[in-house]
């Protein structure tokens, strides 16, 4: 079977294959300047970048082509090339300051981390536009697109573009600040999966508000704990899921109209309604790097939920794992079949469509294969994400027949590592890539492996397989030393070398946020035991946390 990112394209080589074409070559070109004078195998582009051999051999050939690399015959190595040390002096002469000689410029030194593309200034700073980033340019760029695809129990499917999202998210963030919700706000969104949540995050990003999701099967108490831990300024809710709020709450509360005679709600501001009544707010607020704009809790099953601020530097590293992670192309149909009341969902399924300007797809009530089916078909699916607890489901529906005429180019799975047998089948049956991938709330995902169709002989064992450009995963012993190949220890993020790390303490925590740091700010310990092997890849043995569980429903 001929691998999906393998070379089929008809684009002759060296012709411009679009923007994704494009940053992956950048990200080749970073990969073979990380390995300075010793040069890359291919195998380390591969293990860098996380592309295919395929891709990685074609975009090579193309950039040798153009003399950007350089290949030794004997060694078989990669070196940057004559034509970059020709535009480098060019751009050097324009950017040097006044004075200073060429031979005085100091010539780089190996990188010590891997690279990664998407370390953009769009992220970085003090006056961050993110309503802009995540709708607003979009909407300039393309209105008529969707922003979301919404599918009802009943299979009916409504749209909200990008120009709809922008303006009624001005509208309704009009509402929120007349409730008094500012900067730095936390307002609580206890919502189904629907238009009126994205519209209610867009609409807290441009006040610089934090928005703080709630899943919808949390019990009262688990609602009530989140409230008061988080002093929420807002919340907007249903009038089914209000009664889930404390009786004694003083807050503020939006509530979508259309369920009214499930609980009351004469004291509630109606959703639509103001949002119709309203001006649209003209300005957006601008956050620092380092800024909040998510909160997530961890499981409610904790003794004591731990709150996980996402800051807006940890866009890049959203970004890297849809474009690099799971490998979403432009011409891709996405669908993250996790709730966005759980930090996958959330991170993967709300923010980063948001962010690349891609649609996001919603579906109704819990998990059904045959709903799933239709889902996949009717819209044509071609790179999915979702639940090892939702492969489990498909396998035992129809353990060997498996979908028929599906459009799937790629899947993957996040929550837990696969066993055996359902990677066995997802490669059988569904034919297509299966990424099996490990991160936290506190992370993201960091690590992925890959299972391919075409290789039936690899071992389907316990390998968490390799980090993601950007971060460097280490395993360390009891006293806190790295540990070598073949010993084990706990699973740490090497923070100095892992430009996409971005967890800096629990906010509401700090004996759990010193305890991910015990040996150190260094190293961010993830509580699950693993060993190294001598091809890079890390082995689980053992989970000490709920490291792995992203998300725990559907």
């Amino acid at each position: 079977m001929t691998r999906p990112d393998s070379d089929t394209e008809t684009t002759p080589a060296g012709a411009s294959g679009g923007t994704q074409s494009l940053e992956r070559a950048l990200a080749l070109l970073r990969a073979v300047a990380s390995h300075g004078a010793e040069g890359a195998r291919l195998a380390d582009l591969m293990s860098d970048t996380a592309l295919s051999k395929a891709t990685a051999h074609r975009l090579l050939t193309a950039l040798a082509r153009e003399r950007f690399i350089d290949q030794d015959p004997r060694s078989r190595r990669y070196h940057l090339g004559p034509e970059l040390d020709s535009l480098g002096r060019i751009a050097a002469a324009r950017h040097r300051p006044e004075g200073e000689g060429e031979s005085d410029v100091a010539a780089p030194g190996p990188a010590t981390v891997q690279p990664t593309a998407f370390l953009r200034p769009d992220y970085q700073g003090e006056a961050i536009p993110l309503a802009d980033l995540l709708c607003d340019r979009h909407a300039r760029a393309d209105g008529a697109r969707a922003a979301l695809l919404h599918e009802s129990v009943a299979g009916q499917t409504t749209e909200l573009s990008f120009a709809r999202l922008s303006r009624d998210s001005a509208r309704f963030a009009a509402v929120l600040r007349g409730l008094g919700v500012g900067r730095g706000d936390r307002v609580a969104v206890l919502l189904p999966k629907g238009a009126e949540l994205l519209i209610a995050a867009l609409a807290i990003w441009r006040l610089g508000g934090v928005y703080m999701p709630l899943f919808t099967t949390y019990s009262a108490a688990a609602v009530a704990y989140r409230l008061a831990d988080s002093e929420a300024r807002a919340i907007v809710t249903t009038g089914f899921l209000r009664r889930k709020i404390p009786r004694d709450n003083s807050r503020p509360v939006v509530m979508v109209e259309g369920d009214e005679a499930f609980g009351p709600g004469a004291d509630a501001v109606p959703f639509w309604s103001a949002l119709h009544e309203s001006a649209p707010l003209p300005d957006i607020a601008r956050y620092a790097d380092r800024d909040a704009f998510a909160l997530m809790y961890t499981s409610e099953a904790e003794p004591k939920p731990l709150g996980v601020s996402l800051p807006v530097m940890a866009l890049a590293g959203i970004e890297q794992y849809m474009r690099i992670g799971l490998d979403l192309r432009d011409d891709d149909i996405y669908w993250n079949m996790a709730d966005p009341g759980w930090a996958y969902g959330a991170y993967y399924g709300l923010v980063g469509p948001l962010l690349l300007g891609r649609t996001t797809i919603f579906c109704d009530g819990p998990y059904d294969v045959r709903q799933g089916y239709r889902m996949l078909t009717k819209f044509g699916v071609t790179n999915l994400t979702c639940a090892p607890s939702q492969i489990r489901a498909w396998h035992s529906a129809d353990p060997e027949g498996g979908p028929h005429k599906l459009a799937l180019r790629i899947l993957s799975v996040v929550g837990e590592p696969l066993p055996p047998e359902l990677i066995g089948w997802a490669n059988r049956v569904v034919s297509v890539p299966l990424l099996d991938q490990y991160g936290q709330r506190e992370t993201g995902i960091f690590m992925m492996n890959r299972y391919d169709p075409g290789h039936a002989d690899r071992t389907a064992d316990s390998s968490l397989g390799r980090p993601l450009p950007g971060f460097r995963v280490v395993i360390l012993d009891p006293q806190g030393r790295e540990a070598p190949v073949g010993g084990a220890g706990e699973i740490a993020i090497d923070v100095e070398s892992s430009p996409l790390f971005w967890f800096d303490a629990y906010a509401n925590d700090p004996g759990r946020t010193a305890a991910r740091f015990r040996h150190g700010r260094r190293y961010y310990l993830t509580g699950d035991w693993a060993f190294l092997d001598g091809d890079g890849n890390i082995h689980f043995r053992g989970r000490a946390s709920d490291a792995i569980v992203m998300q725990q429903a559907d």
